[in-house]
């Protein structure tokens, strides 16, 4: 690693700071560098709050005129919730800036670079780059498609079982699993479950033990619109429910004025997953976690709609004809493939307590 990266790493350290806090925009750590030493640091730490690059400039002691900066995004070049940082940095006297990942935003990709090399700044662009764009891939799918990027989440026991026949699931997972289970919902703008899941386990599905800048949005799949009155989920700020027009129009007229309804377009009797993602990134969310059953999950995976898969795999042992798989689709779909199965790339297993944390990705 050459002292050029050796910076950028430590801003993607300090990047890293903001994963509970900074979304759906995306985590970005500066380091300034002069004479040979780090004279500032910062990262982006909240959601509409000061940019990486303002933080670090804000933390130095001693001038930044000719100094260097290291930061994991290009810099933004419009006026957005704050000045863009473009002018922060050519008034600053910043003489080098060093960027990882060029900003996929269509408002910025590009235009902060030619505006700091226009105004005689050194631009060097993909300094650890694949580390600075696979930071932020929620940002990224989300600035791209306009779509939310589809993160899967299933704790099952090692016979891939995530209940016994009479719906009993707790706990398979440890509370190691269950801690990480929160952080990544406290990474999401939304969390989202089947009905079966609201009606069998009634869940808050909310964030806990993680310090968090605003709790997700709670979307419910409900195609017959039958959640209850009192279900432990309309205790959340933010909650959708997300239904078809076979729904009782006087049911979801009584409904708690909390709830936001979405009445979507169904196939096979069955909340349109497309539909439903094209809605969510209208509201600007970027990034949704599914924790349904086997059904919910093995519907998102099987229709390419997931990006991202996270397994925790508990050493229990369930067995049982009728208990519940943790991964249901049609058995069509297996016979029309030419090959078995799915396979996703595995980028890290890791130990959470007892379990196995197993990260795939539909790249």
């Amino acid at each position: 690693m050459d002292r050029h990266e050796g910076y950028m790493a430590r801003a993607l350290e300090l990047a890293r700071r903001g994963r509970y806090t900074t979304h759906p925009n995306p985590m970005v750590g500066a380091v300034l560098v002069k004479g040979g030493r780090i004279i500032g640091e910062g990262a982006h730490l909240a959601y509409g709050g000061p940019h990486a690059e303002v933080n670090a400039l804000r933390s130095c002691k001693v001038s930044p005129a000719g100094a260097a900066i290291y930061v994991t995004l290009e810099p933004c070049s419009t006026r957005g919730k704050t000045p863009p940082c473009t002018d922060l940095l050519i008034k600053s006297g910043i003489k080098e800036v060093y960027y990882g990942a060029k900003d996929v935003n269509p408002a910025h990709s590009g235009r902060g670079a030619g505006i700091l090399r226009r105004a005689g700044i050194k631009v060097r662009a993909g300094v650890l780059g694949r580390e600075c764009e696979a930071l932020n891939p929620a940002f990224n799918k989300f600035m791209r498609t306009g779509l939310p990027y589809v993160t899967v989440k299933i704790a099952q026991s090692l016979d891939g079982r995530i209940a016994d026949a009479a719906g009993r699931s707790r706990w398979i997972s440890s509370p190691q699993s269950r801690l990480e289970a929160h952080k990544l919902r406290a990474e999401a703008d939304a969390v989202l479950a089947g009905i079966g899941t609201v009606l069998a386990d009634d869940p808050l599905l909310n964030v806990r033990g993680v310090k968090v800048r605003q709790q997700p949005w709670i979307v419910a799949l409900d195609s017959s619109f039958r959640v209850p009155r009192k279900a432990q989920i309309l205790k959340n700020e933010r909650v959708l429910i997300a239904t078809t027009r076979k729904a009782s129009v006087t049911a979801m007229k009584k409904f708690p004025h909390n709830a936001r309804i979405l009445v979507l377009p169904s196939e096979k009797g069955r909340v349109s997953l497309r539909a439903l993602l094209g809605e969510l990134g209208k509201l600007g969310i970027a990034h949704v976690l599914v924790e349904g059953g086997g059904r919910v999950a093995g519907s998102f995976i099987s229709e390419g709609l997931a990006d991202r898969f996270i397994c925790f795999v508990a050493p229990m042992l369930i067995g049982g004809t009728d208990s519940k798989n943790s991964m249901v689709w049609p058995d069509e779909l297996n016979a029309a493939r030419p090959e078995l199965g799915l396979r996703p790339r595995l980028a890290s297993i890791t130990a959470a307590g007892p379990d196995l944390m197993l990260d795939l990705r539909f790249d």
